[in-house]
């Protein structure tokens, strides 16, 4: 019944927020007659939660600075050690700034997440160069399955709402 579904999806919600397998959960769920979405089918061993993608964040980022760091051919020995120092210490802005470069791209993503705003990370990242998110990408893909199960179980609870 619709009621049954309702409940089995508060005992998902709950997984997903928390941590944690949601197979079983999600057979209670195809036993009530809810079709199951991939984006939920798809991990069985749960779902990252916001406070791991906010854990894992700051060494990705790290990774992200480093691999969009250049140094100009025309640099000069200042500007050569200023590179090399931010490429090793990791060193990077942790309050959000404006501006396109990786360093103000990376501190508004990290913003969002602090917020507990993954779908908004994951726009800001889209903004850095191609080496930077190559750097990022399993923590990206990490966080897309956690902003795809969430539009999925919210798609899944309006659905049932409606019944």
């Amino acid at each position: 019944t619709a009621a049954t579904a309702r409940g089995v999806l508060l005992r998902v919600q709950a997984v997903i927020d928390t941590g944690g397998p949601i197979s079983s959960l999600l057979d209670e769920l195809a036993a009530t007659g809810v079709t199951v979405p991939a984006a939920l089918r798809d991990v069985p061993a749960g779902v990252p939660t916001v406070s791991q993608l906010q854990d894992s964040f700051p060494e990705a980022a790290r990774t992200a600075a480093a691999a969009s760091i250049k140094v100009s051919p025309d640099a000069t020995l200042g500007d050569r050690t200023l590179t090399f120092l931010r490429r090793h210490t990791g060193a990077r802005s942790l309050t959000p700034r404006d501006g396109a470069d990786p360093d103000a791209v990376l501190s508004r993503a990290e913003a969002a997440l602090r917020g507990g705003d993954v779908a908004g990370a994951l726009a800001q990242l889209d903004q850095l160069p191609a080496d930077a998110q190559a750097a990022m990408s399993e923590w990206r893909a990490s966080a897309q399955t956690r902003v795809a199960a969430s539009v999925a179980l919210g798609e899944l609870t309006a659905g049932l709402s409606g019944n």
